[in-house]
């Protein structure tokens, strides 16, 4: 009887159930190492999912606020031309009103003074005469403004109603002057011209404004940026004809027979100098090569490609040489040296074979040893029989 067999039951049992709780308690453990390495993971993946949704929201953030810069930019910009708008209108506005008042004050002034002066008992209807004096001349003016408007000739209009005050000025200056004074002339002079003068400069603004007309100002600034490009310009072109003399130059010196095709090239073809296909052509017809080609060029290139060739392959010769030598010594490895480290000693002396001793070559098998003696005896009968 064995020893299992002598062995009591409850203990083989126990040892039974024993293992598989073993069993499932490792693999219990490796499944919560697993899950727990698991979790670990996902835990991991999670924060760098989170890092990256940080990361492309502060980039999104960033976006939407240099967007935000942007537009509060395009709207201070708008807003401050609205503001320069607003302003250059109501300013036009004002201009206007305070121009027409002017106006109406000059006629209060001038109109009565210059009725005084056409006045007579014996024509009465000369009264009219000053009427038909300021009436004419703003109805010329109001010519003026339409034409201003419909974008036509203004000028013969504003010069009729100049024409005009000028006439009126000068009967208020004669009358009033030999009536009331001096001062009461040239205050009615004053007042028959300021009127359609200064509404003369206004619609002279409004001509300018409308053809974009340029300040002296804005001239002198075109003027002067005219003048600077005119200049850049003039030196460009002054640098563009020293660099084509320095490069004709050259060519005319390095390669004189393509240089002398290239300039009989040019005189058939029209040109003052030769351009760049004239002296490819010119260096094709010279050279027979590609444009920076010679037949020397092209041997010389040869030449030291087949060099390079060369050299490589010799230096990969030597490197086989060095690595796989056709001999190797017959000398036997020391102790010192492993035996599949062996190294023949004629690579650590130049190339020169190590010094031979006697006993320092293996002795050959008993097999070997039979056969070389085999061959010796067989082949001395015929070298005899010869």
């Amino acid at each position: 009887m064995s020893v299992t067999e002598l062995q009591p039951r409850t203990t083989r049992s126990r040892s039974a159930t024993a293992k598989p709780a073993a069993k499932e308690q490792a693999e219990a453990e490796a499944l919560r190492a697993k899950t727990e390495a698991a979790s670990i993971a996902n835990t991991v993946k999670a924060a760098e999912a989170g890092v990256k949704v940080a990361e492309q929201q502060a980039k999104a953030d960033t976006i939407r606020q240099a967007a935000a810069d942007k537009r509060a930019e395009a709207e201070r910009v708008r807003a401050e031309a609205e503001a320069v708008r607003a302003k250059a209108e109501r300013s036009a506005d004002q201009w206007r009103r305070y121009a027409r008042t002017i106006a109406v004050i000059c006629v209060v002034v001038s109109l009565p003074l210059q009725m005084m002066a056409f006045w007579s008992p014996k024509a009465p209807f000369l009264l009219a005469a000053p009427l038909v004096l300021e009436g004419l001349a703003w109805a010329l003016l109001k010519g003026a403004e339409a034409a201003i408007d419909d974008h036509r000739p203004s000028w013969h209009y504003r010069a009729l109603a100049g024409a005009v005050a000028v006439f009126a000025a000068t009967v208020n200056f004669l009358h009033g002057s030999a009536a009331f004074g001096l001062g009461t002339g040239l205050g009615g002079a004053f007042c028959s011209l300021a009127g359609p003068m200064v509404w003369d400069l206004h619609e002279h603004g409004r001509i300018r404004k409308r053809d974009a007309r340029p300040t002296r100002r804005q001239k002198r600034e075109q003027a002067r940026k005219a003048a600077a490009e005119a200049a850049e310009k003039k030196l460009a072109a002054e640098r563009a004809a020293d660099e084509l003399a320095a490069r004709e130059a050259n060519r005319s010196v390095q390669w004189p027979r393509a240089w002398e095709r290239a300039v009989a090239l040019a005189a058939a073809l029209g040109e003052l100098h030769p351009s760049e296909a004239t002296w490819k052509r010119a260096w094709d017809d010279t050279a027979g090569a590609a444009l920076g080609d010679t037949a020397e060029s092209i041997a010389a290139r040869a030449a030291a490609k087949a060099a390079v060739k060369e050299a490589a392959k010799e230096a990969a010769n030597q490197g086989i040489t060095a690595e796989k030598p056709q001999v190797e010594s017959q000398k036997a490895p020391t102790r010192a040296t492993p035996r599949t480290g062996a190294v023949d000693g004629r690579r650590a002396n130049g190339g020169m074979p190590p010094v031979r001793r006697t006993g320092d070559t293996p002795k050959y098998s008993p097999v070997a040893r039979r056969a070389m003696s085999l061959a010796a005896r067989t082949r001395t009968p015929q070298t005899s029989a010869n």
